[in-house]
């Protein structure tokens, strides 16, 4: 998976880094800093093991340990006091614990709605910087600007931390709707801060009134104020009205009285919300955190900033992390949470499922009138049973009180406590496994290496062998086997789901065959037995797919009744002893560089399942019936078994894929007319301008025009075309002169209509700051012609004007040069032409790979070369195949090609 992931990781990387650096250019003394190359190279982090486990928060966590020594190949352009260097990242090593989790989980495949990262603790990361042999990380202010800046910042994306307090006070509102037919409503107010993992807060219920008042105050700590929200609801089920408000549009420490309308939903195109359904009036002071405190957190201090004076008066935060718990053991069960108790205030931490050892990493506010010197904070562990009503009720597994007072002096301690009333009061770091037989009449031991057996004299000598023991394709999955135990109740659900789909149609079709009135399932369960994977054969292909074949072994409890009519009689008949045998193929595809990194998950059977199970009606083994033994043989085992027989397939769609590769879907027409009213330069007010264009979101250089000399009216009537591949959220970018001094601005692309030819004048603007002082002045206008024109759909005619001819160089394997393999591949059609003046159905295109090197000799070789013919392009829309190279002993291209009409 590689390949696709890096390409993900670099483009998150790149939208994480651009604002970052945006932000500290000025603050450096830096022109601007762009990445001229971004790839994390062909080594792939490692996994070095696995924790998995399960909440009562419909949610499985994976906590892996990551290690990673890449060859990334990142070179940056840094401009600064008026000079350009080029420096590269170098020695890029990465020591991570990621948590991943899947949430919610859903009784539908693939049983989760969402996958969430996050980092368990501030990664080690350390890389250095070259530029030209020389070791930038030597030059104080770029070491500073590294350090300080990317670490700190791109670090704590993956753990927020607090940066201030929303104060909000609800006053009142106005002009509720009724609710009921006595025309009474007993409204309440619910206020959600976006992003926060805590409940909410409500008002109290004001019964029979429309326009009540409660003047009740509340508290939020903040952790993003540019993307957080506070969400307003009314009334139980938000029936009455709700609305958000965005935190960056509040002044900090300012108090703000504001009336909102209530509205159905956030829909902003809901017709409903055109309806007055009242207004809600708020009380809002946001005050951040001192900048100093949270400046020194940044530091590797990692402390919570002060709270502000009047927050209250000598107050503060008490921020409270509960990372994890070791050695707990209850009497009767072990499934622990964390209760804390702060001045008589309880909260608690999500529960974990049978774990001894469980890693909460809840993160708990307490907002302080005073600074807790004197206080405690209370801290019990605690065991929730399995189900409600049992026997034994909840356990206490330990407790503790910790003193508050070093917390207010030191800003931040973060301890392992022993639990008082706890059997294991020591502190387990690893654990060893041992296991130890005791031979019982054993004589003229012989020792014989595994690798002397065959497959068959393994399975007689150990039958309960793992297969990746055995057989060296097959990789060992321990991991996977307790993913699929965690996630088993939802698998559960979902495969019954689909087998009550498949069984259907079916017991329709065959009923009538074998005089059978009717069968439907009373329950259908698969019992809590999951299956269990014995190893894995991981394969990729040269279709952007990646291909993994389990070997699956189930041994299940199920709980399936059916209900059988048949011959004027009723029997109702439990399915029992069920074991299954399978070899499914499940295959991720297409990949794609962006995550998850593939669109479908396909599942099929390489070979026909072994399934048995046997019927029971009344303790009698209904498999003695001949007739409903031929019904189960020669229908529900055949036909089920066969139901997902490569090559038919059950497809589980993740994603559009066309969204994930951007593909061409146009091109856009411009025509650089002339430009108005530039700035003068200086005292001779002599200008040289031209035009530099360029497509976001395209790899493709900017395009300019010629330059005009002394002119501050140019023109140029000059055209350029551009490849669109997502027009809602493409831009146009504009820039004037030598390092865009003249000024520069952007259009959207999605303000154009598709096959109509604007002209339109774009004021140029100093800085696409959309605060920026220096946009007050006047720096001339740009007058352009531009026309959108989408790729039509349906087939191609040989008639049919010109189009875009969409070459992708994926790979070549094999190469060998005579004197040098530095590969690089020259496409050559119809000599420069790129945009096609016609169909190019009796065309072909030319590849060939090169190799070369700095010398004065052999510093050019051709390495092979092939010529494909377009006339398949163009009838079947897309060919992506692997070539082997003319002139070549072994050596092969894969290209993939595309051909769009205009």
């Amino acid at each position: 998976m590689w390949p696709y992931l890096n390409k993900a990781i670099c483009k998150t990387a790149q939208d994480i880094a651009k604002p970052i650096i945006a932000e500290n250019k000025e603050k450096y003394k830096i022109d601007s800093i762009e990445f001229e190359t971004l790839t994390l190279g062909s080594l792939p982090p490692t996994f070095q093991g696995m924790k998995a486990y399960v909440t009562e928060e419909q949610e499985l966590i994976m906590e892996p340990s990551l290690k990673w020594a890449a060859n990334p190949n990142v070179t940056v352009v840094v401009k600064a006091y008026g000079l350009k260097a080029t420096i590269q990242v170098v020695d890029l090593q990465v020591f991570a614990s990621p948590r991943i989790t899947l949430k919610p989980l859903v009784a539908t495949i693939p049983c989760f709605a969402k996958i969430l990262v996050s980092l368990m603790e501030k990664p080690h990361v350390d890389f250095g910087l070259k530029l030209l042999g020389a070791d930038v990380m030597a030059i104080p202010i770029l070491y500073r600007f590294v350090q300080e800046t990317i670490k700190k910042q791109v670090v704590s994306i993956a753990s927020k931390r607090p940066v201030g307090i929303l104060l909000v006070k609800v006053l009142r509102a106005q002009n509720l709707q009724k609710k009921d037919l006595l025309g009474k409503s007993d409204p309440y107010v619910k206020l959600t801060m976006s992003d926060d993992k805590l409940p909410s807060k409500k008002t109290t219920v004001k019964h029979s009134n429309l326009n009540p008042e409660w003047n009740e105050d509340f508290k939020f700590v903040v952790t993003d104020p540019e993307t957080q929200e506070l969400e307003i609801k009314v009334g139980k089920h938000d029936k009455m009205g709700m609305n958000k408000i965005l935190l960056k549009e509040l002044p900090p420490e300012e108090t703000k009285i504001t009336t909102y309308n209530l509205l159905k939903t956030m829909d902003p195109n809901d017709i409903h919300n055109e309806k007055s359904r009242g207004q809600i009036s708020l009380e809002m002071t946001y005050k951040p955190f001192n900048e100093d405190d949270i400046e020194k957190g940044a530091h590797g201090i990692d402390i919570v900033g002060k709270a502000p004076d009047g927050t209250p008066i000598g107050g503060g935060l008490l921020y409270v992390v509960v990372h994890e718990a070791q050695d707990l053991e209850g009497k009767h069960h072990t499934n622990p949470y964390a209760r804390i108790i702060f001045k008589g205030n309880e909260k608690k931490t999500k529960m974990i499922k049978k774990n001894k050892d469980p890693r909460w990493e809840d993160e708990i506010e307490f907002v302080c009138e005073e600074p807790p010197a004197n206080d405690k904070l209370h801290v019990e562990v605690l065991s929730k049973p399995p189900k409600k009503g049992l026997i034994h009720g909840k356990e206490t597994l330990g407790y503790i009180d910790i003193s508050l007072a070093d917390v207010i002096s030191n800003k931040r301690i973060n301890e392992t406590y022993h639990l008082i009333g706890s059997k294991n009061v020591g502190i387990v770091i690893g654990y060893f496994l041992l296991i130890y037989f005791q031979p019982t009449d054993v004589k003229n031991i012989k020792v014989r290496p595994l690798v002397e057996y065959d497959s068959d004299s393994l399975d007689d000598t150990l039958p309960d062998i793992p297969l990746w023991l055995k057989n060296p394709d097959y990789g060992r999955i321990d991991w996977l086997n307790r993913f699929l135990e965690l996630m088993w109740p939802y698998l559960n659900k979902a495969i019954c789901k689909i087998a009550l789909d498949v069984a259907k149609p079916i017991i329709a079709k065959n009923k009538e065959k074998y005089k059978i009135d009717s069968i439907e399932f009373e329950t259908f369960t698969l019992g809590n037995l999951p299956p269990t994977f014995q190893g894995v054969k991981v394969q990729v292909t040269n279709e952007q797919e990646l291909v993994m074949e389990p070997s699956l072994k189930w041994a299940g409890n199920p709980n399936i009744t059916v209900a059988v009519k048949a011959y004027g009689l009723k029997a109702t008949i439990q399915v029992l002893d069920l074991q299954a045998f399978v070899l499914p193929r499940i295959t991720l595809k297409p990949l794609v560089p962006t995550f998850p990194c593939f669109a479908n998950i396909l599942v099929s059977l390489m070979e026909k399942p072994h399934v048995d199970f046997g019927l029971k009606l009344l303790g009698a083994d209904v498999m003695a019936i001949p007739v409903l033994y031929k019904f189960v043989q020669e229908t529900i085992m055949d036909q089920v078994a066969s139901m997902y027989l490569w090559p038919k397939t059950l497809q589980v769609p993740i994603m559009d894929p066309s969204k994930a590769f951007k593909k061409p879907v146009g091109v856009l027409f411009v025509k650089a007319l002339r430009a108005q009213n530039l700035r003068e330069k200086g005292p001779l007010g002599k200008r040289n301008p031209y035009v530099k264009l360029k497509m976001s979101g395209s790899k493709l250089p900017s395009k300019k025009t010629a330059v005009k000399h002394s002119n501050l009216n140019p023109e140029w009537n000059e055209e350029f075309k551009f490849v669109i591949t997502d027009p809602e959220t493409q831009e146009l970018e504009i820039n004037f002169g030598k390092d865009e001094k003249l000024g520069m601005n952007r259009i959207s692309l999605k303000e154009l209509f598709p096959e109509e030819t604007k002209v339109t004048i774009v004021n140029l603007i100093k800085t696409m700051e959309p605060n920026g002082r220096q946009n007050e002045k006047s720096a001339g206008q740009i007058t352009l012609e531009l026309t959108y024109k989408p790729f039509k759909e349906g087939n191609v005619e040989k008639e049919d004007p010109g189009g875009l001819l969409y070459v992708v160089v994926h790979e070549a394997q094999e190469l060998e040069g005579k004197y040098n393999t530095n590969p690089y591949v020259k496409i050559t059609f119809k000599g420069e032409e790129k945009k096609t003046k016609e169909t190019p159905a009796n065309d072909k295109l030319h590849v060939e790979v090169l190799g070369t090197k700095k010398a004065l000799i052999h510093n050019k070789e051709s390495l092979g070369h092939i010529d494909i013919s377009l006339a398949d392009v163009i009838i079947n829309k897309r060919i992506n195949e692997m070539y082997h190279l003319i002139n070549s002993k072994r050596g092969k291209i894969q290209i993939e090609l595309q051909w769009r009409s205009s």
